[in-house]
């Protein structure tokens, strides 16, 4: 079965014939965890940096500070899996160095999950983060591997007024 993990979402999956998917991660992260005992995989797609108070229709996947233990306790209570036999990788996070760019989302986003994980005792590795492409993550549960597909970011004014102009000038 194919899952999609949108924009602050996520997605546990126990079944050896599952691909859990995410597209375009550009200042968010992708965040996965895979347990070769369990053939477990759960992927978040992180989209900011830190939760002041969560609403009513926020989920705890979406924020940097939140998804590492939420998606953990996920995959602990759906297969069983302990905190020991995960392992964790990192994606997205791009440096949106363009125009407008004050909030460094990418860099806060990386660097607070990264603190989350330490703060849990959790070893990571960053597979693919920061730079200026956009991601798209498939991860297939069956063996823990994680394609990743790059797309250019175009930050630049230039860029942009590329886009708006006529066909054929």
């Amino acid at each position: 079965m194919e899952h999609i993990v949108g924009i602050g979402g996520f997605a546990v999956s126990g079944s050896p014939d599952d691909v859990i998917k995410t597209f375009a991660l550009s200042t968010c992260v992708g965040l996965v965890y895979y347990s070769m005992r369990k053939r477990c995989l759960a992927m978040a797609h992180i989209q900011l940096p830190e939760c002041r108070a969560m609403g009513s229709g926020d989920k705890p996947s979406r924020f940097a500070d939140t998804a590492p233990e939420f998606l953990l306790n996920e995959i602990k209570r759906d297969h069983g899996v302990t905190a020991r036999e995960v392992l964790i990788s990192l994606y997205g996070g791009i440096d949106a160095k363009g125009p407008g760019d004050c909030f460094r989302i990418g860099e806060k986003n990386l660097a607070n999950v990264k603190a989350k994980l330490r703060q849990l005792g959790l070893a990571y590795k960053e597979v693919d983060t920061g730079g200026q492409e956009s991601r798209t993550l498939v991860a297939y549960a069956s063996t823990g591997i994680v394609e990743v597909i790059k797309r250019p970011m175009a930050f630049t004014q230039g860029a942009a007024n590329q886009q708006r102009r006529p066909f054929g000038r």
